[in-house]
């Protein structure tokens, strides 16, 4: 709605629309700590994340992104839409299914596999051996500090996300081009969601082409 006596153009350059991008996610623990606190972060930057419903598997994620991103008010969008879910071991029976889906309505997916632990272990250490979901669920409890039962301290981990970035993209670089991510373990593709938020306007301290 707008203020009478105000003109949109002098409204726009005032308050410049910021990116807004919706996220959702598998887990109703550890992702969303993790989410929510880049949220707090992102407070006065140009980005803005949204969060949609945990939906348990991925295919049911994909789908419950795709009809969120129906229901926004008409002639308002999101800039992008993404979704995080886990590999797991053994891998999700609908997995091929959810990324084909995504892929043809536009979803961007952030994969980790076995689990989203990988990513948090990769703010404080490199992680190179195949691991089961339960193993590297251990290996977040001896190298974060706060971590218990899926729940751990945003602040614990902020100070690293910059090389939890770069130890990905290394981690990445390690397997096969164009291998199925079924195979990729350990990997995890979050990096991808934290140079989204960095091109759609967040300085993101230590991130290459950013400053601190």
């Amino acid at each position: 709605m707008i203020r009478p006596g105000r003109s949109l153009d002098r409204r726009s350059k005032e308050n410049p629309p910021r990116k807004r991008l919706l996220v959702c996610f598998e887990g109703e623990v550890t992702e969303s700590l993790y989410v929510n606190g880049l949220r707090k972060l992102l407070r006065g930057c140009p980005v803005h994340i949204e969060t949609g419903r945990k939906n348990g598997e991925p295919l049911n994620l994909v789908r419950s992104a795709i009809k969120r991103a129906r229901q926004i008010s008409r002639g308002d969008s999101y800039d992008e839409v993404w979704c995080l879910f886990d590999v797991e071991t053994p891998p999700h029976s609908g997995l091929a299914a959810a990324l084909e889906l995504a892929d043809k309505n536009g979803i961007r997916c952030a994969i980790s596999n076995p689990c989203f632990e990988l990513w948090l272990v990769l703010h404080v250490v490199d992680c190179h051996r195949h691991m089961t979901s339960r193993r590297m669920e251990d290996l977040a409890e001896k190298e974060i500090v706060s971590y218990a039962g899926k729940k751990f301290s945003f602040e614990e981990v902020r100070p690293h996300i910059a090389q939890a970035w770069e130890r990905a993209r290394r981690l990445e670089a390690k397997h096969a081009p164009g291998s199925p991510v079924q195979l990729r373990n350990p990997s995890t593709t979050m990096w991808a969601f934290i140079e989204s938020l960095r091109d759609n306007g967040w300085a993101v301290p230590g991130l290459s082409g950013t400053s601190d």
